[in-house]
């Protein structure tokens, strides 16, 4: 089988019918575009286009962006939940891929949370008008084009079963971590919120080593389900976790910053 045959038959013909034609769901190459004009953004024509012009505030922008992502999660997981109460927390569950209307719902949802995690590209354009540069680290960059091309499998391919618990923790950690950076913005009470911000990063960490469990659950021999996912998140799990762990190393337990 040629590498054109391979391809087709993974990306296209191995996909949930379901979904192939929402938003962004029936090619690849429209994703991979905006990755790749994100890319440059960050590395050559954002820089270049601040090069000479002061830092922007965009106060009011951010607030309302938190805003949207904390209603935007909040619905998602709702959604969820509503079908899968218990968001199959680290139990074997092989899913419901027809078109009952429940199941159905549950596809959208992960595909709203795809589609989402496309929106999240917005912070690093952010970190580039605000002159934030040390904001743009190679765990950010990581985190947000994994997080794509996750959120992209998941909808595409497993948009059911074990692999709704991955967008209800996430969504429920962002949830949390939104309504932190709305609140952080606010005068008056950021000096006292700014102490949990420490905890935003924990929260992070266990929420990656909760999902590595979840995936080795999904490959014991008595769940009956594909091992594929597992295979590819367990990787991406582990890198994650340690370029958390480094920064919140770096940040919080070296002594001259800690000092």
């Amino acid at each position: 089988m040629g590498l054109a045959k391979t391809f087709n038959y993974y990306y296209y013909e191995m996909a949930d019918p379901r979904v192939t034609d929402w938003l962004l769901m029936g090619d690849l190459w429209p994703t991979l575009l905006i990755i790749a004009s994100y890319l440059y953004f960050v590395f050559q024509c954002g820089p270049r286009f601040m090069k000479d012009r002061p830092a922007y505030q965009l106060k009011t922008f951010i607030r309302l962006y938190n805003i949207f992502q904390v209603v935007a999660n909040v619905y998602i997981v709702h959604e969820i939940l509503a079908v899968y109460p218990d968001g199959t927390a680290l139990r074997c569950d092989t899913g419901d891929f027809s078109w009952n209307p429940d199941a159905i719902r549950v596809a959208k949802a992960i595909h709203y949370i795809a589609l989402l995690k496309i929106i999240d590209l917005t912070e690093t354009v952010v970190f580039v008008l605000r002159k934030k540069n040390n904001q743009v680290s190679v765990l950010h960059l990581y985190h947000h084009i994994s997080t794509i091309l996750v959120g992209l499998i998941l909808a595409r391919y497993y948009s059911s079963g074990m692999a709704v618990f991955f967008p209800v923790l996430n969504g429920s950690v962002h949830v949390i971590m939104y309504s932190y950076y709305f609140l952080s913005s606010i005068e008056g009470i950021k000096e006292m919120v700014y102490a949990m911000k420490r905890f935003i990063t924990i929260i992070q960490m266990v929420q990656l080593v909760i999902l590595f469990l979840q995936a080795c659950i999904s490959l014991g021999p008595s769940c009956p389900v594909t091992k594929i996912p597992a295979c590819v998140m367990m990787p991406n799990l582990l890198l994650n976790i340690y370029l958390f762990y480094n920064f919140y190393k770096k940040t919080y337990l070296d002594p001259k910053k800690v000092k």
